[in-house]
């Protein structure tokens, strides 16, 4: 509510000083902008008000004319007096700040003073922030609903027993059952086993919505689905019902999923990527340390992959790593894991691995993947590469360390020549395709 003041307060000028000090120290702890404006004139602003204005001395607005506060779209209203905006009992508002800004305000103004002293106090609150916040909220609303394709929620009202009372026709096309079919019905039939088997076990209808993070709805044919549902109680008279807004989030749940991939998987090979290669190598030595296996890092740098694109363009170069990704996955066991680093490096994690022996059969299955010729827009290509192995734990049990040392291999590997492997850097061999 606005600061209210009695009508038999006089003049400003012709109060007692020590009162009026009294009086302005009271509206300078206000928590919100407090002006008090004489004909237009403003003679006080708190402390609140200068610095949502953004003014650094209240000189600055004494004495100064009200109406240029006002944003140009409210200051028609504005001009009509303050004696008619007090008659409103709060108006929403903009406020021009110093800085040319603006800020929006709940505001009040109240006459105090006798009518022909023609003395206003304006209360307002500043209620940007809150506003801000209510669009992003509602912008993100509004994307979440387009990335989802969301349609309207249905809307179902059940008994206090979970008798199904209505049945609105969005309900009918998430369910994909007509409401003469379920009404009369339990609540139950619209949720699969094991949740409605939950239901009078220990667990009120009411609490569907409780029973885990993501409530399954089952629609007529049997499948099961991802839903939303909140539950709210309405009295009718002496009876009580309970209306369920529920919402198919299906393709949100796809999206999410499709957000996840992205952010773990290469953009264009659909390979993990640096990130889940981290996740998977650090999965993967925990399974060898419990079984005491080895695994091996396997670090594929592509040979002169450059003069591909610079000579048949970037886009036959894309489709050469897309089907070399293709060739590394099928060659590789379900064990293995096949990742781009970025740009023309790839790294491979063999899990299960008995010795070099086995790393260096693996290697040349590797390498004969990479090799193979292929044709991509009428162009015959062929790529080599160069590999780097290091192994858990010979060479050591740090995961940080494993991808370092399979990296220095490769390296030394490269410096070698082409069609070239290496466990160790001063262990370089040929491997023959």
């Amino acid at each position: 509510m606005a600061i209210q003041f009695s009508d038999e307060l006089e003049l400003l000028k012709a109060t007692p000083a020590e009162v009026w000090d009294t009086r302005l120290q009271i509206l300078d702890r206000c928590k919100n902008l407090v002006l008090l404006v004489r004909r237009r004139q403003i003679c006080f602003v708190n402390d609140v008000a200068l610095a949502a204005l953004g003014y650094g001395s209240k000189h600055e607005l004494l004495g100064a004319d009200l109406l240029p506060l006002f944003v140009n779209d409210y200051r028609e209203l504005a001009e009509m007096g303050l004696d008619v905006m007090s008659q409103e009992q709060m108006i929403p508002m903009k406020l021009v700040r110093h800085d040319g800004g603006e800020i929006d305000v709940e505001l009040w103004v109240d006459q105090i003073g006798a009518p022909h002293q023609d003395i206003f106090i304006i209360e307002a609150r500043n209620i940007t922030a809150h506003l801000r916040a209510a669009r992003a909220l509602r912008s993100r609303e509004q994307w979440l609903e387009g990335v989802i394709n969301t349609v309207a929620d249905g809307i179902v009202t059940v008994d206090d027993r979970g008798i199904v009372q209505s049945f609105n026709p969005a309900a009918e096309r998430i369910f994909r059952c007509r409401a003469d079919e379920i009404i009369g019905k339990s609540i139950r039939e619209l949720v699969p086993s094991p949740i409605a088997d939950q239901v009078g076990q220990g667990v009120e209808w009411t609490q569907l919505s409780l029973l885990g993070k993501e409530l399954m709805g089952k629609r007529k044919d049997g499948d099961v689905f991802p839903m939303e549902m909140s539950l709210r109680e309405m009295l009718q008279g002496d009876s009580v019902s309970y209306t369920g807004v529920v919402r198919d989030i299906s393709a949100r749940r796809r999206a999410e999923e499709r957000i996840r991939h992205l952010a773990q998987h290469d953009s264009l090979t659909g390979l993990p990527n640096r990130f889940l290669f981290g996740d998977r190598l650090d999965a993967a030595i925990s399974r060898a340390s419990r079984h005491h296996d080895r695994l091996a890092v396997v670090f594929i740098d592509l040979n002169d992959f450059k003069p591909i694109n610079d000579e048949f363009g970037h886009a036959v170069g894309d489709q050469a790593l897309i089907s070399l990704a293709e060739r590394l996955k099928k060659s590789m066991r379900k064990t293995d894991t096949v990742a781009r680093l970025g740009g023309d490096e790839f790294v491979v994690i063999l899990e299960e691995i008995s010795g070099e022996e086995h790393v260096r059969g693996l290697a040349q299955k590797i390498m004969a993947a990479v090799e193979e010729a292929f044709d991509v827009e009428d162009h015959h290509l062929q790529i080599s590469a160069s590999l780097g192995i290091a192994l858990f734990p010979d060479d050591t049990t740090s995961a940080d360390q494993l991808v370092e040392f399979a990296d220095r291999a490769m390296y030394a590997a490269k410096k070698s020549g082409k069609h070239f492997a290496c466990i160790h850097p001063e262990d370089v061999w040929q491997v023959v395709v």
